[in-house]
Protein backbone atom coordinates (compact mmCIF):
# COMPACT_ATOMS: atom_id res chain seq x y z
CA UNK A 1 0.00 0.00 0.00
CA UNK A 2 2.75 2.44 0.80
CA UNK A 3 4.22 1.66 -2.31
CA UNK A 4 1.25 2.64 -4.18
CA UNK A 5 1.52 6.03 -2.13
CA UNK A 6 4.61 6.96 -3.31
CA UNK A 7 4.42 6.24 -6.64
CA UNK A 8 0.91 8.25 -6.85
CA UNK A 9 2.92 11.33 -5.29
CA UNK A 10 5.79 10.46 -7.25
CA UNK A 11 3.79 10.31 -10.88
CA UNK A 12 1.64 13.77 -9.72
CA UNK A 13 4.67 15.48 -8.95
CA UNK A 14 5.51 15.38 -12.21
CA UNK A 15 2.89 16.62 -13.82
CA UNK A 16 2.28 20.02 -11.82
CA UNK A 17 3.66 22.76 -13.84
CA UNK A 18 7.19 23.56 -13.47
CA UNK A 19 9.73 26.52 -13.72
CA UNK A 20 11.64 26.32 -17.04
CA UNK A 21 14.55 23.99 -16.61
CA UNK A 22 16.66 26.34 -19.02
CA UNK A 23 19.13 28.39 -17.58
CA UNK A 24 18.87 32.34 -18.07
CA UNK A 25 21.38 34.91 -19.04
CA UNK A 26 21.34 38.21 -16.30
CA UNK A 27 18.89 40.12 -18.76
CA UNK A 28 16.24 37.60 -18.97
CA UNK A 29 16.72 36.68 -15.01
CA UNK A 30 16.11 40.98 -14.29
CA UNK A 31 12.94 40.51 -16.87
CA UNK A 32 11.43 37.39 -15.36
CA UNK A 33 11.83 39.18 -12.32
CA UNK A 34 9.86 41.74 -12.96
CA UNK A 35 7.21 40.19 -14.16
CA UNK A 36 6.75 37.82 -11.38
CA UNK A 37 7.16 39.81 -8.93
CA UNK A 38 5.66 43.23 -10.27
CA UNK A 39 2.67 44.85 -11.26
CA UNK A 40 1.46 46.44 -14.53
CA UNK A 41 4.45 49.19 -14.79
CA UNK A 42 7.15 46.40 -14.18
CA UNK A 43 5.41 44.51 -16.22
CA UNK A 44 5.35 47.22 -19.26
CA UNK A 45 8.73 47.83 -18.79
CA UNK A 46 9.77 44.30 -19.02
CA UNK A 47 7.81 44.04 -22.26
CA UNK A 48 9.29 47.41 -23.42
CA UNK A 49 13.23 46.31 -22.70
CA UNK A 50 12.36 42.66 -24.47
CA UNK A 51 10.64 44.52 -27.39
CA UNK A 52 13.65 46.86 -28.17
CA UNK A 53 16.47 44.44 -27.18
CA UNK A 54 15.24 41.40 -29.92
CA UNK A 55 15.46 39.69 -26.63
CA UNK A 56 14.55 35.92 -27.48
CA UNK A 57 15.17 33.58 -24.83
CA UNK A 58 12.22 31.03 -24.32
CA UNK A 59 12.84 30.36 -20.53
CA UNK A 60 11.55 34.45 -20.63
CA UNK A 61 8.74 34.56 -22.95
CA UNK A 62 7.92 31.50 -21.62
CA UNK A 63 6.88 33.75 -18.39
CA UNK A 64 5.70 36.18 -20.22
CA UNK A 65 3.54 34.10 -22.25
CA UNK A 66 1.82 32.61 -18.90
CA UNK A 67 1.67 36.43 -17.32
CA UNK A 68 -0.36 37.33 -20.27
CA UNK A 69 -2.55 34.55 -20.46
CA UNK A 70 -3.68 35.15 -17.13
CA UNK A 71 -4.09 39.27 -17.28
CA UNK A 72 -5.29 39.76 -20.82
CA UNK A 73 -8.57 41.04 -19.46
CA UNK A 74 -7.31 43.58 -17.38
CA UNK A 75 -9.00 47.01 -18.51
CA UNK A 76 -7.26 49.23 -16.45
CA UNK A 77 -5.47 52.23 -17.92
CA UNK A 78 -1.85 50.78 -16.77
CA UNK A 79 -2.74 46.78 -16.99
CA UNK A 80 -3.78 47.78 -20.79
CA UNK A 81 -0.57 49.73 -21.86
CA UNK A 82 1.30 46.61 -19.92
CA UNK A 83 -0.75 43.96 -21.91
CA UNK A 84 0.07 46.01 -25.25
CA UNK A 85 3.46 45.46 -24.95
CA UNK A 86 3.47 42.36 -23.86
CA UNK A 87 1.72 41.40 -27.06
CA UNK A 88 4.64 43.43 -29.16
CA UNK A 89 7.19 41.49 -26.96
CA UNK A 90 6.04 38.54 -28.05
CA UNK A 91 5.79 39.27 -31.61
CA UNK A 92 9.20 40.26 -32.10
CA UNK A 93 10.50 36.99 -31.09
CA UNK A 94 8.88 35.61 -34.15
CA UNK A 95 8.32 32.42 -32.57
CA UNK A 96 5.68 30.41 -33.50
CA UNK A 97 5.74 28.47 -30.11
CA UNK A 98 3.82 31.76 -29.11
CA UNK A 99 1.24 32.15 -31.79
CA UNK A 100 -1.47 30.61 -30.37
CA UNK A 101 -0.93 32.74 -26.89
CA UNK A 102 -1.90 35.72 -29.24
CA UNK A 103 -4.73 34.39 -30.87
CA UNK A 104 -6.19 33.83 -27.98
CA UNK A 105 -5.53 37.20 -26.10
CA UNK A 106 -6.65 38.78 -30.18
CA UNK A 107 -10.10 36.41 -29.81
CA UNK A 108 -10.80 36.68 -25.52
CA UNK A 109 -9.40 39.94 -24.67
CA UNK A 110 -12.05 42.70 -23.35
CA UNK A 111 -9.70 45.90 -24.08
CA UNK A 112 -10.27 46.88 -27.80
CA UNK A 113 -6.29 47.97 -27.87
CA UNK A 114 -4.86 44.75 -26.39
CA UNK A 115 -6.56 43.08 -29.05
CA UNK A 116 -5.43 45.14 -31.63
CA UNK A 117 -1.81 44.57 -30.57
CA UNK A 118 -2.24 41.06 -30.32
CA UNK A 119 -3.45 41.39 -34.08
CA UNK A 120 -0.52 43.13 -34.85
CA UNK A 121 1.90 40.73 -33.19
CA UNK A 122 0.47 37.64 -34.84
CA UNK A 123 1.59 39.30 -38.41
CA UNK A 124 4.84 39.31 -37.34
CA UNK A 125 4.81 35.75 -36.62
CA UNK A 126 5.81 33.64 -39.66
CA UNK A 127 3.79 30.99 -41.25
CA UNK A 128 3.88 26.78 -40.41
CA UNK A 129 3.19 24.43 -38.60
CA UNK A 130 4.24 24.97 -34.70
CA UNK A 131 5.97 21.44 -32.90
CA UNK A 132 5.70 22.69 -29.34
CA UNK A 133 3.20 25.72 -29.12
CA UNK A 134 2.93 27.08 -25.24
CA UNK A 135 0.26 25.97 -23.62
CA UNK A 136 -1.22 27.58 -20.51
CA UNK A 137 -0.41 26.30 -17.13
CA UNK A 138 3.27 25.66 -18.05
CA UNK A 139 5.30 28.31 -15.93
CA UNK A 140 3.86 27.81 -12.36
CA UNK A 141 3.58 31.52 -11.46
CA UNK A 142 2.75 31.59 -7.69
CA UNK A 143 5.44 28.65 -7.30
CA UNK A 144 7.94 31.53 -9.14
CA UNK A 145 6.47 34.70 -6.88
CA UNK A 146 7.63 32.39 -3.37
CA UNK A 147 10.71 31.60 -4.62
CA UNK A 148 10.95 35.51 -5.53
CA UNK A 149 9.43 36.65 -1.88
CA UNK A 150 12.65 34.42 -0.27
CA UNK A 151 14.92 36.26 -1.94
CA UNK A 152 15.86 33.12 -4.30
CA UNK A 153 15.75 33.13 -8.35
CA UNK A 154 12.92 32.00 -9.81
CA UNK A 155 14.42 30.17 -12.99
CA UNK A 156 18.26 28.54 -12.92
CA UNK A 157 20.54 31.40 -13.35
CA UNK A 158 24.13 31.18 -15.45
CA UNK A 159 27.31 30.79 -13.78
CA UNK A 160 27.95 34.67 -13.47
CA UNK A 161 24.63 35.38 -11.84
CA UNK A 162 24.83 33.33 -9.00
CA UNK A 163 28.57 34.44 -8.44
CA UNK A 164 27.06 37.93 -8.51
CA UNK A 165 24.30 36.79 -5.80
CA UNK A 166 27.12 34.98 -3.47
CA UNK A 167 29.66 38.08 -3.60
CA UNK A 168 26.80 40.52 -3.32
CA UNK A 169 28.43 42.75 -5.89
CA UNK A 170 26.23 44.06 -8.79
CA UNK A 171 28.45 43.92 -11.90
CA UNK A 172 28.76 41.92 -14.64
CA UNK A 173 31.11 41.89 -18.02
CA UNK A 174 29.82 44.00 -20.49
CA UNK A 175 29.72 40.84 -22.34
CA UNK A 176 25.86 41.11 -20.60
CA UNK A 177 24.65 44.12 -22.09
CA UNK A 178 21.94 43.83 -25.09
CA UNK A 179 21.65 46.31 -28.17
CA UNK A 180 18.49 48.27 -27.14
CA UNK A 181 18.72 47.86 -23.37
CA UNK A 182 17.64 50.86 -21.61
CA UNK A 183 20.48 53.19 -19.21
CA UNK A 184 18.65 51.87 -16.31
CA UNK A 185 18.85 48.32 -16.61
CA UNK A 186 22.61 48.59 -17.88
CA UNK A 187 22.97 50.78 -14.38
CA UNK A 188 21.50 47.81 -12.79
CA UNK A 189 23.72 45.26 -14.48
CA UNK A 190 26.96 46.62 -14.37
CA UNK A 191 27.27 49.80 -11.56
CA UNK A 192 28.17 53.35 -12.27
CA UNK A 193 30.60 53.63 -15.11
CA UNK A 194 34.46 54.69 -14.76
CA UNK A 195 33.23 58.19 -16.66
CA UNK A 196 30.50 59.56 -18.82
CA UNK A 197 30.63 61.31 -21.87
CA UNK A 198 27.53 63.18 -24.00
CA UNK A 199 26.84 65.21 -26.95
CA UNK A 200 23.62 66.47 -29.07
CA UNK A 201 23.66 65.36 -32.71
CA UNK A 202 22.26 67.28 -36.08
CA UNK A 203 18.84 66.57 -35.61
CA UNK A 204 18.12 68.77 -32.06
CA UNK A 205 18.86 71.44 -35.22
CA UNK A 206 18.29 70.57 -38.30
CA UNK A 207 15.35 67.99 -38.81
CA UNK A 208 16.47 67.06 -41.87
CA UNK A 209 19.15 65.16 -40.41
CA UNK A 210 19.62 62.07 -41.53
CA UNK A 211 20.44 60.30 -38.04
CA UNK A 212 17.81 58.83 -35.99
CA UNK A 213 18.87 60.10 -32.81
CA UNK A 214 18.68 63.28 -30.96
CA UNK A 215 21.74 63.23 -28.34
CA UNK A 216 24.75 60.39 -27.41
CA UNK A 217 25.69 59.35 -24.69
CA UNK A 218 28.87 57.41 -23.81
CA UNK A 219 30.02 55.18 -20.60
CA UNK A 220 33.47 54.43 -19.68
CA UNK A 221 34.45 51.32 -17.91
CA UNK A 222 38.09 51.26 -16.74
CA UNK A 223 39.57 48.00 -18.06
CA UNK A 224 36.14 46.48 -19.80
CA UNK A 225 35.24 49.21 -22.66
CA UNK A 226 32.36 51.63 -23.48
CA UNK A 227 28.94 51.50 -24.05
CA UNK A 228 27.21 54.16 -26.65
CA UNK A 229 23.55 55.15 -25.51
CA UNK A 230 20.73 56.97 -28.07
CA UNK A 231 18.53 59.53 -27.37
CA UNK A 232 15.56 59.40 -30.35
CA UNK A 233 13.21 61.84 -28.85
CA UNK A 234 13.88 65.55 -27.58
CA UNK A 235 10.30 64.78 -25.77
CA UNK A 236 11.34 61.22 -24.00
CA UNK A 237 14.31 62.06 -22.50
CA UNK A 238 14.89 60.08 -20.11
CA UNK A 239 15.15 57.19 -22.31
CA UNK A 240 17.98 56.28 -23.48
CA UNK A 241 18.89 52.77 -25.25
CA UNK A 242 22.25 50.80 -25.85
CA UNK A 243 23.09 51.42 -29.58
CA UNK A 244 26.16 49.92 -29.57
CA UNK A 245 28.65 47.83 -26.52
CA UNK A 246 32.43 48.65 -27.45
CA UNK A 247 34.05 45.86 -25.19
CA UNK A 248 38.06 46.73 -25.18
CA UNK A 249 40.17 45.57 -21.73
CA UNK A 250 42.90 48.14 -22.46
CA UNK A 251 40.00 50.81 -21.72
CA UNK A 252 41.20 53.58 -20.09
CA UNK A 253 38.16 54.65 -18.35
CA UNK A 254 38.36 58.65 -19.42
CA UNK A 255 37.35 59.74 -23.01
Amino acid sequence: MMRKIIFFIFIMALLIPTIPAMAVSPAGERYINQIVGGGNSSLRRASQSIYHNGHRERVVLDVLSEKLLRTYNDTSQTGVDALAWACKALGQSGDTRYRNVLQTVKKNAKHSKVRKYAKQSLNDMPAGKVKKPYKKGSVNLKAMEKKLAKGKSPVPSSKKSKRKRKSGKNKYSLSAIEKGMSLEEVDELLGEPTSTAGHITGKSFNPFYRGSDHARLIYFYKGKGRIHFSQRSRYSRRVWRVMEVEIDPGEPGYP
